[in-house]
């Protein structure tokens, strides 16, 4: 299912036009705009005229000179042999700059030469794009609604969206424009939350786009909950009714985790990276928690949370991250006495959480994160909104949403506090910016992912971008594609990694702002153990100091091109 190429498809044909019905009169405004010279006029009322380095041939609607500079509104019909050239605007002499041309253009169109206007009309020319007055209009309005100091970025993100072919819409270019220049989503997250506390109302939809987002960014300490509540009813030998089934975020399958040399205070050798691995569900295995003891904290943390009213999950998620606060503040562990645990049960359940903590040099712990994050997130909600649309319905809703549903409804109504849009805005263009920098072509597609990783360890977003080749019966080949993971971590600060597979050979470099090459050569061996099982064979890691401008010109080389003589990715 294309649900990429869907969602393109939906939103060009809604926003089509969309712009150029904001000016009135459809028409008025969707001619090209060209700047031109005027070669020779023609007897049967044409004139010759050089665009750039191309010439086009047009009938005239005005009287011109030879050898004069016009800016030109052109239109062509399809049933018409040659397109219809109109002087908008003339130059005396040839335009000595882009800002003179662009000025001249938009005081032609009754713009005012505002620094906004300005900037987006030389990009226009700068670039070479395919420009009318409706999508120019559209353009400055969008940039005139940002920061100054953002002029040059808006520029960009106008440019990048009309090289894809995308409607010169606010939505879009907002879209696109919170993907280019990101802020972190656990930022945007906690934002929303804190309007959303301070609503002076909390109706029915606040509440339910309250739990979305709290479930997103609680995902790391849920997961945590469940499975130490999990492994607490394996060591007691029993059942666990609201918890004891993994739920979807949380892979299960026994996988053989990659062998990790960590730091000092948490030593693993690779010798005894099994002796932790996560168990399958239901399955009796010898543990670190002697039955009594798991038996006796499990029934007293079921009741706590029966007390509260609260589900087991959750208040076992609060204890333990009360539990990690405290730790770093230095302060006695009073969440423990506040459940009534006996210094006994405390010692067990403090012992329960080290045991059952993700780590994030464990596969199973991460993809188990990235695929509750990504149901949390809503990636595949857009589907549901596109059958809608095609019905001429709204989307459903269910009792549990996804942060995008919500978004999508707390955003509909009159009554939610404008300050909870306010801060609404800025996450719904986020999610909806990634959808519009994938690409979907019969041989190739393109996918961009965000994922907000816990608080524990990262306070900034996982930016994965895939980029994949088709089989012949229309799925990805994973022996022939390229992974881009944009990392912002708290040593090595901006991290870009980029795996190549080539006929299942994968090569893979790491660019930070440090030599890291004598580092990462003795990790090399295990590696190549590892990717044996996957099928790849691994040619080499390379490592290298970048430069600060280096990584938007990765990452935007990566998004520009369409992949027709490349390895190509689709997040």
């Amino acid at each position: 299912m294309n649900i990429s190429g869907d969602i393109q498809t939906a939103f060009k044909q809604l926003l089509a036009g969309t712009a150029a019905q904001q000016d009135g009169d459809k028409q008025s405004g969707a001619q090209r705009l060209l700047l031109g010279k005027v070669l020779r006029l023609l007897g049967d009322q044409s004139a010759l005229i050089q665009i750039g380095n191309q010439t086009i041939q047009g009938k005239l609607e005005t009287e011109i000179r030879p050898q004069a500079y016009y800016w030109f509104s052109y239109e062509k019909q399809p049933a018409e042999k040659m397109g219809r050239l109109q002087v908008v605007d003339q130059f005396e002499d040839s335009p000595k700059t882009v800002q003179d041309a662009a000025g001249r253009l938009l005081n032609a169109l009754s713009i005012k030469p505002a620094p906004a206007s300005l900037h987006i009309a030389g990009a226009f020319m700068k670039n070479k794009l395919p420009m009318t007055e409706n999508n120019l209009k559209a353009a400055i309005r969008w940039a005139g609604s940002l920061p100054p100091a953002e002029l040059k970025k808006a520029a960009d993100t106008v440019v990048f969206a009309l090289k894809r072919e995308l409607p010169v819409h606010p939505e879009v270019l907002s879209g696109i424009h919170a993907v280019k220049y990101p802020v972190p989503t656990r930022r945007l997250l906690t934002r929303l939350l804190q309007a959303i506390n301070q609503a002076p109302q909390s109706g029915k939809e606040l509440l339910r786009l309250k739990e979305a987002v709290t479930d997103v960014l609680n995902a790391e300490t849920d997961l945590h909950a469940e499975r130490l509540l999990k492994k607490l009813a394996s060591a007691a030998d029993m059942s666990l009714p609201e918890a004891g089934q993994p739920e979807e975020g949380e892979l299960t399958a026994e996988k053989k985790p990659f062998p990790v040399r960590e730091t000092s205070g948490n030593v693993k050798t690779p010798a005894d990276s099994q002796s932790d691995k996560p168990a399958a569900p239901n399955v009796r295995t010898e543990t670190e928690i002697p039955k009594r003891e798991a038996k006796q904290l499990l029934e007293k943390l079921l009741v706590f949370a029966e007390k509260n009213e609260n589900q087991p999950v959750k208040e076992t998620a609060n204890m333990i991250k009360t539990l990690f606060l405290q730790e770093k503040t230095g302060k006695a562990p009073s969440v423990l006495h506040t459940a009534q645990l006996t210094d006994e049960e405390g010692a067990v359940f403090e012992k329960a959480v080290q045991l059952t903590e993700l780590k994030f040099a464990e596969k199973h712990d991460v993809l188990s994160l990235l695929q509750r994050l990504k149901k949390g997130l809503g990636a595949r909600d857009e589907l549901s909104f596109i059958k809608s649309f095609e019905q001429g319905v709204s989307p459903q809703t269910a009792d549990k949403q996804s942060l995008k549903t919500a978004l999508h409804a707390a955003r509909s109504l009159q009554n939610v506090p404008q300050s909870v849009k306010q801060e609404a805005e800025p996450l719904m263009h986020k999610l909806n910016g990634q959808l519009f920098i994938e690409q979907t072509h019969p041989s190739f597609t393109q996918i961009m992912l965000s994922f907000p990783l816990g608080q524990s360890a990262y306070q900034h977003d996982m930016t994965v971008l895939f980029k994949g080749q088709k089989k012949p019966d229309g799925k990805l080949d994973p022996s022939h594609c390229r992974l881009l993971f944009l990392l912002k971590l708290e040593t090595l600060k901006e991290t870009v990694v980029d795996c190549m597979i080539q006929q299942n050979v994968m090569t893979i470099s790491i660019e930070t702002d440090f030599e890291l090459q004598s580092a990462i050569d003795p990790f090399v061996p295990a590696l190549k153990e590892a990717l044996k099982e996957t099928g790849c064979t691994l040619s080499g890691v390379t490592a290298k100091k970048r430069r600060p401008e280096e990584q938007n010109a990765v990452i935007e080389e990566f998004m520009a091109k369409s992949g027709g003589q490349e390895v190509d990715v689709k997040i």
